[in-house]
């Protein structure tokens, strides 16, 4: 009887003191749009103790909040990441059952926020109506990572173990910093963005759906980089250094400051690499139509390096109406590569040599840009005018000496030596005007002028070594010049739109293009113009499901202009059985895309899926054809390497990106997808043809312990890449890393591994052509170690304007790291 009068009694007073509690209710929204703000942070203080809050809740994702308090007098403290803190105070002592604060408006702040310890975690992904944006600065890696490192976790970007870099599946795509386009480093993309430190980067953006405004010539994808210039009146920046077991050294420096309407951002890196030895073997067969034939050919390179980058910004605010920026870019570098190459060739033509080749190729450039903007009354009107110029040299340089073996014959049986230089480049200049509307919250317009003026040109010079006359002789035979210039004129009209859940976008551009074409040869001398105009549509359209769920679909057509790399007739004989060389009578490609694009996230879980198809009828295309010829009595085979419009392609593709944070201390994500390719060669008579499926995928997890430790593994793996004419062999990657942030998480240092249990990647690939089957392999180093530390220092607060309308000329086709085809690229594991 007693216990159950004290089991009555218990359960009397817990329903006295749940009556006593207070339901407080509320729903956070922005005061511009007057939408939730899903995931914000709650801080519940006691009015007599505020700075001791005892209770911490997140909003979900209608921006509603619930929570049950004692009566009393609290303090209620909201914060939202780029909004102003708001702060309730609540007297409870005379309320019963429940109380709703209602809708707490939050306004868009000026200043970052101070850094807080919350549950909830910002997005690292989000979906916009023309484009994917990963947060950089949410990133916990990115305190000891590269650019580089960061662009291997963003969705529908892949950057394999060579450090070259695919988005969606393709190398056709433009990388920009800050809203400009920038040759020099579309030209050397891994080797820039190696030398810039991650956590100098704000977001890095996939527009996957250029509209109206991007050049009608764009490729079908964009790589966008933003920096980070957050700043007060002062400065902040970075400095870091790394090294590597191969004998590898680089260092970095960031800086930002802002000094009342004057700001400067700036990024200078530095790299010396050396690449160890690796080891490539080819075997080539010929057959019908020509004789049979074998040639065996094994060889081994070694490369040596170095990189110089810098970048400069400065913004000058004179009111609140005009905005000016100034910008200059360098980039410079080297790497010298020595081969020892034997060959061996049987059947219809018997001969054997060794050869000894010693390269030099220079890469760089630099641009200067200048942006002026006006804003209007109306929030959102602008009117910006730009100018840049940028000049982009190419050159490179080789010496190759042939000794027979005994017995051997070759094409020159007194054996063989020869040089050959070559000057490239061009020099680019570009006036762009552009006015945006809004006209009112629901309905956007812009319009704009542009026009672009290329100069690019090529000048080489070749000789060989007379053994008679012990002297070194021109080689006449050997020229191929090249004057190229361009003319665009372009304008455009975009309309935009968004209501509630539903947004569009459509958009038409028109571009003429006069272009004049001035080819040299021992041969010829011709001098071929072109004149054409282009009407390019474009249309997005997004629903937003939920709050946080996102679908989108777009339709762009795109043209690709050939860059100097694929224009360049001249001749890299390096390998006098195989030759590479440009095509200066291409054509600009044309590619239709779709996609369409599913997003969202929680706070645990952020999910993006693409499905996209698009197919082009004249695509530019890497070719590779046998030439025979007789001279001096000895039968020569060549295999030929350069480009023509022969591609009539069909690709339609998946990619999906998964980033899962179960608690404080486990991140883990995973990028990736799946292509299948037809391509057909739309040569007359030609049976070149190639179908088949290409994959990629990348993943890693981190863990962050206690005292500011972490420790990532990521690795990677890529299917058979499929070409007209060559099949690639899959391969993987992985690597390991330890981080430890000391002195207030302002220093950083990594320790790295790549491929511990692998000393060597294989690769192999294989061409089939009319008449010949060349398969190859490649032995490189892939083990390596590698240690970086980086200091940050000074306070990051507000932001340094930019004008928001900018230059951006993506039209001009980059060669896969802006080499040519059969030309030596910067090593990995640099």
């Amino acid at each position: 009887m007693n216990k159950v009068f004290v089991l009555v009694t218990c359960l009397l007073m817990s329903v006295t003191l749940v009556a006593q509690n207070i339901s407080v209710t509320g729903r956070l929204v922005s005061a511009e749009d007057n939408k939730p703000l899903p995931y914000a942070t709650i801080a519940v203080a006691e009015e007599s103790d505020p700075g001791n809050s005892f209770r911490k809740l997140a909003t979900n994702e209608n921006g509603k909040f619930s929570t049950d308090l004692e009566k009393g007098k609290y303090i209620l403290v909201f914060n939202f990441v780029g909004m102003d803190e708001v702060e309730e105070t609540l007297d409870l002592t005379s309320v019963n059952g429940k109380y709703d604060l209602g809708d707490i408006i939050m306004t868009e702040s000026s200043t970052e926020l101070e850094e807080i310890n919350v549950t909830a975690q910002r997005p690292l992904v989000k979906v916009e109506l023309d484009k994917l944006t990963y947060s950089a600065k949410d990133d916990p890696e990115a305190s000891t990572s590269s650019v580089l490192d960061l662009l291997r976790k963003v969705p529908l970007i892949t950057v394999d173990g060579e450090d070259e870099i695919q988005l969606k599946g393709s190398s056709n795509f433009k990388i920009y910093v800050n809203g400009k386009p920038s040759n020099m480093v579309s030209s050397n993309p891994s080797q820039v963005l190696k030398s810039m430190p991650a956590n100098s980067i704000k977001d890095i953006e996939v527009i996957t759906d250029p509209g109206a405004r991007y050049d009608a010539e764009g490729v079908g994808g964009i790589i966008n980089i933003v920096t980070d210039k957050r700043v007060d009146d002062g400065y902040s920046g970075s400095v870091g250094g790394s090294a590597n077991s191969f004998e590898g050294l680089g260092s970095n420096l960031y800086l930002a400051t802002k000094y009342g309407k004057l700001g400067f951002t700036g990024n200078v890196g530095y790299d010396m690499f050396k690449q160890p030895k690796s080891e490539t073997s080819s075997t080539t067969e010929e057959f019908t139509p020509y004789p049979l034939n074998t040639l065996s050919q094994t060889g081994a390179t070694s490369t040596i390096g170095k990189v110089l980058f810098l970048n400069g910004s400065m913004s000058f605010e004179p009111d609140t109406i005009n905005l000016f920026n100034l910008s200059v870019s360098r980039f410079g570098g080297n790497f010298k590569s020595n081969t020892n190459q034997q060959a061996v060739s049987g059947e219809a033509r018997p001969y054997s040599y060794t050869s000894e080749s010693n390269s030099v190729n220079n890469f760089g450039g630099m641009s200067f840009s200048a942006d002026y903007q006006r804003s209007f009354r109306k929030k959102g009107e602008l009117l910006t005018g730009s100018y840049r110029f940028e000049r982009n040299p190419n050159d490179s340089e080789y010496d190759s000496k042939y000794d027979v073996e005994p017995g051997g014959v070759f094409y020159y049986p007194d054996g063989y030596q020869l040089k050959s230089v070559n000057k490239a480049g061009g020099n680019e200049h570009t006036f762009q005007v552009d006015y945006v509307n809004p006209l009112n919250g629901k309905h956007n317009v812009e319009t704009g002028v542009k026009y672009i003026f290329r100069d690019n040109s090529s000048r080489a010079v070749h000789t060989y070594f007379d053994v008679e006359d012990n002297l070194w002789k021109p080689d006449i035979d050997r020229k191929n010049d090249l004057d190229h210039t361009q003319n665009i004129f372009s304008g455009y009209g975009g309309y935009s739109y968004r209501s509630g859940k539903i947004g569009m976008k459509i958009g038409l551009r028109a571009e003429q293009t006069q272009q004049n074409i001035h080819f040299m040869s021992a041969e010829l001398d011709t001098v071929v113009g072109t004149n054409y105009f282009d009407l390019v549509p474009s249309a997005t359209i997004s629903y937003q499901i939920g709050m946080t769920q996102t679908i989108r679909g777009g339709y762009n057509m795109r043209i690709s202009r050939p860059g100097i790399w694929y224009l360049n007739p001249y001749i890299n004989d390096v390998d006098p059985n195989n030759i590479s060389y440009g095509n200066p009578n291409l054509d600009s490609e044309q590619q239709h895309n779709f996609n369409i694009n599913y997003g969202t996230f929680s706070q645990k879980v952020n999910l993006n899926a693409t499905i996209s198809y698009s197919f082009a009828k004249n695509a530019v295309t890497a070719y590779s054809f046998i030439v025979q010829d007789v001279e001096d009595g000895i039968e020569k085979s060549v295999t030929h390497n350069t480009y023509a419009n022969i591609g009539r392609n069909h690709t339609i593709g998946t990619n999906l990106y998964l980033s899962w944070m179960p608690n404080e201390i486990i991140r883990t994500y995973i990028n990736g997808g799946v292509n299948y390719t037809d391509i057909k060669s739309t040569q007359e008579n030609s049976r070149l043809q190639n179908s088949g499926f290409s994959g990629r995928a990348f993943g890693g997890i981190t863990f962050s312990f206690p005292r500011d430790f972490r420790f990532v593994t990521n690795g990677g793996f890529f299917l058979n890449q499929v070409l007209l004419q060559t099949n690639q062999s899959p391969f993987y990657f992985y690597s390991m890393s330890m981080q430890k942030s000391l002195i207030n998480k302002k220093l950083d240092l990594s320790l790295n591994v790549q491929n511990l249990f692998s000393k060597y990647r294989d690769m192999s690939t294989t061409t089939k052509g009319e008449g010949f089957t060349q398969k190859s392999r490649f032995l490189s180093p892939a083990r390596v170690f590698s240690l970086s530390v980086t200091y940050r220092f000074g306070d990051l607060k507000s932001s340094i304007k930019r004008v928001q309308r900018t230059i951006t000329n993506e039209d001009v086709m980059q060669g896969e790291s802006g080499t040519q085809q059969g030309a030596a690229t910067i090593p990995a594991g640099s």
